[in-house]
């Protein structure tokens, strides 16, 4: 098995170990973000995707939001750990690449879960509407 098929393996298996703690999950999205920060939505154009991401995730743990499944949240958990994780395929420490990799991570993210951050939005503007 190639390094990084054992480091993804890796990531799976911590991403399903802690995708049912609630406060491990809501901590490592608010770590993830504030590492990401505003450049990620810059640079890849996703702003509201992006950030719809953590609102989504944290509403799915609060049980306010049902569409997410199982899959969905796996793959975010784990994307969650390697954008936090300082010591990834292209360290944090190294300047200007350092987060590339990070921002790469979201932007596929956003891409593979796309349909699913938009019923997210739309749920949420219908509950804005509701209110």
């Amino acid at each position: 098995m190639f390094k990084i098929e054992i480091y993804i393996d890796k990531l799976i298996k911590e991403a399903e170990r802690i995708s049912n703690e609630h406060q491990l999950v809501s901590k490592l999205i608010d770590i993830a973000f504030e590492k990401v920060g505003e450049t990620a939505s810059q640079a890849l154009n996703f702003e509201s995707q992006v950030s719809a991401i953590g609102r989504m995730l944290k509403a799915w743990y609060a049980r306010e939001y049902s569409g997410l499944s199982k899959q969905a949240v796996v793959s975010l958990v784990a994307s969650l750990i390697y954008i936090v994780n300082p010591l990834d395929f292209i360290p944090d420490f190294i300047p200007i690449i350092g987060r590339l990799d990070d921002k790469l991570v979201l932007g596929f993210l956003v891409k593979k879960l796309n349909s699913e951050i938009q019923k997210f939005m739309a749920w949420e503007e219908q509950q804005y509407q509701n209110s």
